[in-house]
């Protein structure tokens, strides 16, 4: 070691016994009074001059002094041993001989360590130096145990959001967006939902007596979990056998395909947007957006909002649209009543009443309440309409239409549109290339750019209206005409409404009761029912 600590020794002889100082090298620590006492006690050497040994050692300096006049058998070197209180680690403290006495030997000092019941992590190179050279009144870790490896609890991670607290989205300008709440955790099938990282138990040490010194004990951990998840072989992961949503209940992760809300859609949910199908117990306030892929069921109104299922729509107590409403649905629609809304269906649509709305279904529309009635706006279907009265004693103006397939008809009006537009376009282009041509033939050379910008964009536009041409002729080549298509009044259309069949339309002059309206031969008819 680099330094070393104060210590003594005896010289004993007939006259007396003399005590040899050794003062401290490089920071080691001086030597206690105590434990000279403590020596001197042990063997027996009683009226000593304890003022002078406190004295030297003082002064801090070797010396040899003459502490007692009396006289003691010779010393042999002994060692004290001291174990800490968690039992890893045993040290010595060894004390010199007198000036006769004999030193320990390794195997004395072995020996001496299994008599105090010292076996394990003995350390024979400190005991080996301390042989070749010995180092007193000094602590020397003569045994180290192993200490235990501490292990970990079991931990679950779970890969979605398992607090179900909804909060609110801050915006840049610090405004809060109570539309985007992220409190779905939306999932597929094949999804991990949670991984359970197992265990580790640790690994035992000894102490320095050779007793097992056990790590602390860790908590298990099992991954519980409800239907539509399935185990790993392993028991380390869940996974998701369906689309949908997952959750948190206590320690169970459950999943399923339909979302339930249980009140109204407004503030305190947002707008919900599912994997899986809907259902709604209240209703669904007016700014709210919802969309699904599968279904939707809403138990109350639906205000001024927008619903988009991929699947069927249907709303118990109808639809109150101010105006803003829009709907779309890949299946069908069944509504108590439609108000003030835009609809677009793929199947059809069941429903008591039609008022001022936007309606578009490629199936059959039925309006079959108990009025039956379709007032004002425009209801097409590419099949058939069947309502019991259209218009109003008020000559409300009313369209309805049949015939063609509406999505084809939509892209190919959508297309007529963009056409005209290009062509208008045009046409300005076309009249600023002609004055910016004369600019520049009266010397304005600074409108070269600007004129070849304007002949690069009427080529542009060239090539635009021809590509969206052919579309177009394409797109009314592939609407055929429904010759069953036609519109069904179960009691009473009235004059002023404007019924369409397969891109013809006529205008209703004079109301009439119980007729269907079908082509026959290029002309639109009215049949009784």
């Amino acid at each position: 070691m680099a330094y070393r600590n104060s210590y003594f020794s005896l010289i004993i002889s007939d006259t007396g016994i003399m005590m040899k100082y050794y003062p401290p090298e490089d920071g080691g620590e001086r030597l206690k009074m105590e434990d000279v006492t403590k020596y001197l006690e042990r063997n027996r050497i009683d009226e000593c001059d304890l003022k002078l040994i406190s004295d030297t050692i003082k002064k801090d300096e070797e010396e040899e002094v003459l502490i007692s006049k009396k006289t003691v058998y010779k010393i042999d070197e002994y060692m004290e041993v001291m174990v800490t209180p968690d039992k890893m680690t045993a040290t010595a403290r060894f004390y010199p001989p007198s000036d006769k006495g004999n030193k320990l030997s390794i195997e004395e000092i072995y020996s001496g360590l299994k008599n105090q019941k010292i076996v394990f992590g003995i350390e024979a190179k400190n005991i080996e130096r301390h042989i070749s050279n010995p180092v007193y009144m000094s602590q020397i870790i003569i045994a180290n145990g192993k200490k235990p490896v501490h292990g970990h609890d079991a931990t679950i991670e779970y890969k979605f959001n398992t607090n179900r607290k909804a909060k609110p989205q801050l915006n840049e300008n610090g405004t809060v967006d109570f539309h985007k709440l992220n409190n779905i955790s939306h999932i597929l099938a094949g999804d991990v939902l949670a991984i359970l990282h197992k265990e580790d138990p640790g690994t035992s040490g000894k102490d320095v007596y050779g007793e097992e010194v056990r790590p602390p004990k860790v908590n298990r951990e099992v991954l519980k979990h409800g239907k539509n998840i399935q185990l790993s072989e392993d028991g380390t992961k869940l996974i998701a056998l369906v689309d949908g949503h997952a959750i948190l209940e206590g320690d169970r992760v459950l999943v399923s395909n339909v979302y339930n809300v249980e009140n109204d859609v407004d503030n305190s949910t947002g707008d919900i947007d599912y994997n899986g199908s809907i259902s709604i117990k209240g209703n669904v306030r007016a700014g709210f957006k919802i969309r699904a892929k599968g279904n939707i069921e809403i138990q109350g109104v639906v205000e001024g909002s927008v619903i988009i299922a991929y699947g069927d729509i249907i709303i118990q107590r109808g639809i109150q649209g101010m105006g803003r409403c829009q709907i779309v649905a890949g299946g069908n629609l069944v509504s108590k009543f439609i108000e003030n809304a835009h609809i677009s269906v793929n199947g059809y649509i069941e429903t008591d009443n039609i008022l001022h709305s936007e309606v578009s279904a490629r199936g059959d529309i039925f309006v079959r309440g108990k009025r039956g009635s379709i007032i004002g706006g425009n209801v097409r279907s590419t099949t058939l309409i069947e309502a019991a009265c259209i218009g109003s004693t008020m000559g409300t103006t009313t369209c309805v239409e049949v015939g063609s397939d509406l999505v084809i008809l939509d892209k190919v009006n959508k297309l007529k549109k963009e056409i005209d537009e290009k062509n208008k376009e045009k046409i300005e282009t076309t009249q600023n290339i002609a004055i910016l041509k004369k600019q520049v033939e009266k010397g304005k050379k600074e409108k070269i750019p600007l004129m070849n910008l304007n002949l690069k964009k009427l080529l542009e536009l060239d090539k635009e209206i021809e590509t969206l041409s052919l579309f177009y002729e394409k797109g009314v080549s592939q609407l055929s005409e429904n010759k069953d298509a036609r519109i069904n009044v179960v009691k009473t259309i009235y004059q002023g409404c404007k019924v369409t069949i397969s891109g013809d339309y006529i205008l209703v002059h004079e109301s009439l009761s119980r007729c269907s309206y079908r082509k026959e031969k290029s002309e639109i008819k009215a049949f009784p029912l």
